[in-house]
């Protein structure tokens, strides 16, 4: 198996961010994208995109750093595409 490194949200930051923001809709909107996309976030289902980490980045002023982690993940080929599997965060 193959490994990648990949930009995750930090669920610590994310969660805060939903509480402060009084639910995940109202953070959707602050930050002008879907409530699905923030869901697919706090679910790890999805790695951050560079659209996500755009709006992220514009909306609070925090540094990288402090929300996203760089991840190590395990990767094996299926039917021409690759599937993820947490290795480390």
């Amino acid at each position: 198996m193959e490994t990648i490194h990949t930009i995750r949200i930090r669920q610590d930051w994310l969660e805060n961010a939903i509480a402060e923001a009084g639910g995940m809709a109202h953070l959707a909107k602050k930050m002008n994208i879907t409530t699905s996309t923030v869901s697919r976030q706090v679910n790890q289902r999805v790695e951050a995109s560079p659209r996500f980490i755009g709006a992220v980045l514009s909306t609070f002023p925090i540094k990288f750093q402090d929300a996203f982690d760089v991840t190590e993940e395990r990767v094996r080929l299926r039917r021409a595409r690759y599937v993820k599997e947490i290795v480390a965060a």
